[in-house]
């Protein structure tokens, strides 16, 4: 079965699991980066410096990236509904129960 992908609702990507997921990975990215391979500028702060760093990087790298793919989709819905080009294509096949 072909299936075709006309709309992607902003709403269900931004209050959806996958905010969730942007967020840890951009906590992840912001441990490796203040905590796990410092660059100088972190070399010699405080812990608490670091933690306020990270709490910022993390809040910056997040809102960034969702902002960023929000607009990815706002773009790609106005190609599919207003310009009037096709959808992503996605092919689905049942599983057969064993």
């Amino acid at each position: 079965m072909k299936l075709e992908v006309k709309k992607i609702e902003i709403t269900s990507l931004v209050f959806s699991g996958f905010t969730v997921a942007i967020f840890f990975v951009s906590l992840i990215a912001s441990i490796i980066a203040i905590f796990i391979v410092p660059s100088p500028i972190w070399i010699g702060e405080t812990f608490k410096a670091k933690f306020i760093g990270a709490f910022f990087y993390t809040l910056t790298f997040f809102i960034i990236t969702l902002a960023y793919i929000t607009f990815l989709v706002f773009i790609y819905n106005f190609f599919i509904s207003v310009i009037g080009l096709g959808g992503i294509k996605v092919k689905v096949e049942e599983a057969e129960d064993e």
